[in-house]
């Protein structure tokens, strides 16, 4: 009788519930943001091995096996949108230093930048957090309490720190009065420190609940031991959870481009099998048939041998692939190209019924993106990390913050573009307008100015300039060989290699 394992004692590493569900999702995502050297050490988790498949065999498929990154390609892609222009920032409350915003996070990084981070994150794996934080303080030699002005004489000031979903290993929550309130969460954290002449990894476990803060290393003896622990002088716990997915839980939801992952994968795997035909393919076998044991027992192939037989039927010859696997496997590879490469196209597409809470600040009859209500949810966890940065700073309300939505309202609208040509041609709007009309909807550079542009035009007309008529449907030109992005941006038919762009 098999002996039971023994249950293993909780700790402050016991995950939660929803941590161990997400937790093969981030794998398979983080995966893909590694490009192909981390699909490659992800080994049988994302690329199995085949049944009765040799070890070395196994190996040199996933080491010659590249990642064509449609996944990452994708978020950026879609990231690159609320961040097109610079965040509007409002009600910031009096004490805010403007240094404060240039360094967010006290690692020189401005606040767009983390802010660009911060959704990135929360965009490919769900949701994402951000620790608001305060450097320890010391207290006053005359035994007085500290004050506010004792923190801006010593340079102390809050500060974010972002903290991605996969090291959170556990939060519970309770809700009081509708409003849903932190109890406890419990943070990953790995360091390096130089012990003698070598690094070494520390790991450490900071437990938060409202009003203090615990601190748990791991030991040699892989146990937890507290190292330190500190009042935080705050009645709840200073941390915010951006959920970019729809949220199933605290700390559960689906990546908005989860489908995209999977067959991101889907294609990895086919690709591997796809260059392993490849390569038997392109080797010809040498047959033959009427050989004795004494004929084949030392046949030498190469330039300048005979072969020969003692049988007067026997003959050699070469045994080729059909080519019909490999003409399968290419078509597999492009289904799969073709499905990945629109999938971005899907959330910037308006659609009826997407509206969340936060919406509140559209006309309710009007339908958004999934990518516009994200960013609206954003805002608002934004404007939460505000608030306790002012909390932490006791000053009034954090201020609020504006990202752009104006992207991809009507990509591919050729009912609004049409409208728009129409209201133009019966000077119901003005050529400016119509002009600005274009440059939102980004078919126009954003550095247009339609006031230039009138000057160029008058210019030429006094030049004498001949008049270009850029019209396809009278100058019989193909639409589709016209220069320029005809996708607002999105991920076209032409992927680049592992990595991606912007």
């Amino acid at each position: 009788m098999a002996q039971k394992q023994p249950t293993k004692k909780a700790g402050p590493d016991t995950e939660s519930a929803s941590y161990k569900k997400m937790k093969p999702l981030w794998l398979m995502i983080n995966a893909l943001l590694g490009g192909t050297a981390a699909m490659r050490e992800a080994g049988q988790e994302l690329l199995p091995k085949h049944r009765r498949e040799f070890e070395d065999d196994y190996k040199e498929r996933l080491s010659t096996n590249v990642l064509v990154n449609f996944f990452e390609w994708t978020l950026d892609g879609l990231v690159s949108k609320p961040f097109s222009e610079a965040p509007k920032y409002d009600n910031l409350p009096v004490g805010w230093e403007e240094g404060w915003l240039d360094d967010i996070d006290l690692q020189g990084n401005h606040v767009t930048v983390f802010l660009r981070n911060w959704f990135r994150d929360a965009y490919a794996k769900g949701f994402s957090h951000v620790l608001i934080d305060f450097p320890r303080v010391q207290p006053r030699e005359d035994g007085k309490p500290r004050t506010l002005d004792d923190d801006r004489r010593e340079g102390l000031r809050p500060y974010w720190v972002q903290v991605a979903p996969e090291n959170v290993l556990f939060a519970h929550a309770e809700t009081v009065n509708g409003v849903e309130r932190l109890t406890q969460v419990r943070i990953l954290e790995e360091s390096v420190e130089v012990e003698d002449w070598e690094e070494k990894v520390v790991r450490r476990i900071r437990v938060l609940r409202p009003g203090s803060v615990q601190l748990y290393r791991q030991g040699a003896d892989k146990k937890w031991h507290l190292e330190d622990e500190w009042e935080t002088g705050l009645s709840a716990i200073p941390f915010v959870t951006y959920y970019a997915g729809i949220r199933e839980g605290l700390h559960l939801a689906k990546p908005p481009l989860l489908d995209l992952a999977y067959l991101n994968v889907a294609h990895w795997q086919s690709s591997s099998d796809q260059r392993n035909v490849l390569k038997v393919a392109r080797f010809p076998l040498l047959a033959a048939s009427g050989l004795s044991a004494e004929d084949s027992e030392a046949v030498v192939v190469g330039p300048n041998r005979l072969l020969s037989t003692t049988d007067p039927q026997g003959k050699f010859y070469y045994v080729e692939h059909t080519g019909a696997a490999i003409s399968a496997g290419q078509k597999d590879l492009e289904a799969l190209e073709d499905q990945m490469a629109g999938y971005g196209a899907t959330h910037l597409k308006a659609q009826p019924g997407s509206m969340t809470a936060t919406a509140r600040a559209l006309d309710s009859a009007e339908a958004i993106s999934p990518l516009q209500a994200a960013v609206l949810d954003f805002e608002d966890a934004v404007v939460q990390a505000l608030d306790w940065t002012a909390a932490w700073a006791k000053l009034e309300q954090g201020g609020d913050v504006e990202f752009n939505k104006e992207f991809g309202l009507t990509l591919g609208d050729q009912n609004g573009l049409e409208i728009l040509r129409k209201t133009r041609e019966t000077k119901d709007i003005s050529r400016k307008a119509w002009l600005e009309e274009l440059k939102r909807r980004g078919l126009l550079r954003p550095e247009y100015d339609a006031d230039e542009d009138a000057q160029e035009i008058e210019d030429e007309a006094a030049n004498g300039l001949p008049s270009i008529d850029l019209d396809p449907a009278q100058s019989g030109e193909d639409p589709d060989d016209l220069p320029g992005d005809q996708t607002g941006g999105l991920p076209g038919n032409q992927p680049p290699a592992e990595g991606g762009a912007e």
